[in-house]
């Protein structure tokens, strides 16, 4: 009885974690796109790209771009090292960046904003010209040797003007 009682304590603290986010999200005017892709409980597949669609109506914006990842307690590393890259509208692949988001001191405490055995952290990826207005396709994938990575819960892409 004990177990459950705590397994619906922690659901409840990340649900009120998550609305707490995106009630920040929509107030922002500054926000042109924000959105996150949940990963399956099992794992983020070594071969797993995330896809991210992004329509851009002002190409004058010098954007800045930022990586948001979600992890639980059973994430077994301080880093998570990152490929992000995005296609242009003709399909050419612009702008390729590795990131090293850090999840964990060397105490292994983690650094992110949470409770409840989930945890948020942000890392900026730059800034981006668009150069022409369209459809412009983020894609990011992790970086580790693990056929099967535990403990990323979800990732996101934020770009602000």
């Amino acid at each position: 009885m004990k177990n459950l009682l705590k397994n619906k304590t922690s659901l409840l603290k990340s649900l009120i974690l998550l609305f707490i986010a995106s009630f920040h999200t929509a107030c922002d005017e500054q926000t042109v796109y924000h959105s996150f892709q949940s990963l399956p409980t099992e794992g983020w597949q070594r071969n797993d790209t995330l896809f991210f669609n992004v329509s851009v109506a002002d190409s004058a914006t010098l954007y800045n771009v930022s990586v948001e990842v979600r992890n639980r307690n059973n994430y077994p590393y301080q880093n998570l090292p990152l490929l992000i890259y995005y296609d242009s509208p003709e399909a050419l692949n612009i702008k390729r960046d590795t990131l090293e988001l850090r999840l964990a001191d060397n105490a292994g405490i983690w650094l992110g904003d949470g409770w409840g055995g989930l945890y948020q952290s942000t890392l900026p990826a730059g800034f981006v010209r668009i150069g022409k207005a369209g459809e412009y396709r983020f894609k990011i994938i992790h970086l580790l040797p693990d056929e099967v990575l535990p403990g990323i819960n979800d990732v996101g892409i934020k770009l602000k003007r």
